[in-house]
């Protein structure tokens, strides 16, 4: 079986392991938690990187930044589809937001904005690693934006980094992500106070004296053990983006000339960070055949993210049409660092077997 995603971990990132291990600094402190949050800024261009415990810590963390730093927001626009930890964290609080989801655009599978209404917020999120162009949102509407950049590390727009031109942004180094340290995340921002309030939240909310906390806060920290698997792989990360490109550009020359094989559209002055590789085929059954179909050649598949309608603790309003079209026809396949040109012909050999089904 063909894996949808498995970690490339090097040795150096074991051998930082198991010195954190050795070291007797396993938990929240330790060295390798201020060496791997130096390096993610110096790697991705951020001016301040708060390492967490995973993504959908540093997530939260973003939407308990925009309530704190801007309290006269009462809507937050989201798309339609999405991971679900986006819209987990804007209930996690009892947040008195109306949350709008705007549909999906057919091509970039990212949400489309037409209008944002006075009072209102953007949550971008860049759903597969395809960048929303948070400047150009910034240069049409005058609200705040946050990013779910959970999905978009190693991606772009305008020429910068993504997470970084926004209010405040987060990573997710989950084990299926470009870095990874199994799980870990990280809050980022450009403003010290909104990183200094974040830091805050993440350590229980303690005060300036120890063991006094003067605000609800939480236990995110990631641990000293993570941020030396972290700290390997973005000493690494030069090598493992140069093979996520081979990968999509092997996956792209391969299936541009297939007639019902539709791969996701970039936005103009973005790049995609090469995240997940997933192909749309029209008019197909839904991805419960495209998996049995593929499962049966040996080859892991997975969904595209379902309209926000199929959680059932979720009470938002918006459109879905869009969003239920592409859970219908996108399927998501193998992309893991190490995956050989040979596994990517006989993929998409298979996947153009599986288009003429529909065509």
């Amino acid at each position: 079986m063909i894996p949808v995603y498995k970690p490339s971990i090097s040795a150096k990132s074991a051998h930082y392991a198991n010195d954190a291990i050795k070291s007797s600094w396993v938990s929240s402190t330790g060295k390798y938690v201020d060496l791997a949050s130096e390096k993610l800024s110096e790697v991705g261009g951020y001016k301040y990187a708060l390492l967490t415990n995973n993504g959908t810590a540093a997530t939260h963390l973003v939407v308990r930044a925009l309530k704190k730093t801007r309290p006269d927001i009462k809507k937050i626009i989201v798309p339609s589809a999405c991971y679900v930890a986006a819209y987990n964290s804007l209930v996690y609080d009892n947040n008195e937001w109306a949350v709008e989801c705007v549909d999906l655009n057919l091509n970039t599978w990212n949400m489309e904005i037409d209008k944002v209404e006075e009072g209102s917020a953007i949550f971008a999120v860049h759903n597969l690693g395809n960048i929303i162009n948070v400047p150009d949102l910034k240069q049409k509407f005058n609200c705040p934006i946050i990013e779910d950049n959970c999905e978009g590390f190693f991606g772009s727009y305008a020429g910068y980094s993504s997470g970084t031109q926004s209010l405040c942004s987060s990573l997710s180094f989950y084990g299926n992500k470009n870095i990874t340290c199994g799980e870990g995340g990280a809050f980022l921002t450009n403003d010290k106070n909104i990183y200094e309030y974040a830091s805050k939240l993440r350590g229980q909310g303690q005060s300036e004296v120890r063991f006094i906390h003067d605000e609800l806060g939480y236990n995110y920290r990631m641990t000293n053990i993570q941020a030396a698997l972290l700290l390997g792989q973005l000493e690494d990360s030069n090598s493992i983006i140069e093979s996520k490109k081979r990968i999509f550009s092997r996956y792209k020359e391969n299936l541009k000339n297939i007639p019902n094989v539709k791969l996701q559209i970039e936005e103009e002055n973005t790049t995609h960070s090469k995240w997940m590789f997933g192909i749309k085929i029209p008019g197909s059954k839904g991805y419960d055949v495209a998996k049995d179909f593929f499962m049966a050649a040996a080859i892991d598949t997975r969904p595209m993210f379902y309209s926000y309608r199929a959680h059932k603790h979720l009470n938002f309003s918006g459109k879905d049409i869009n969003a239920k079209l592409i859970n219908k026809e996108v399927v998501v396949f193998p992309s893991f660092p190490d995956l050989t040109n040979l596994e990517i012909d006989y993929i998409c050999e298979k996947i153009i077997k599986f288009s003429k089904q529909y065509y």
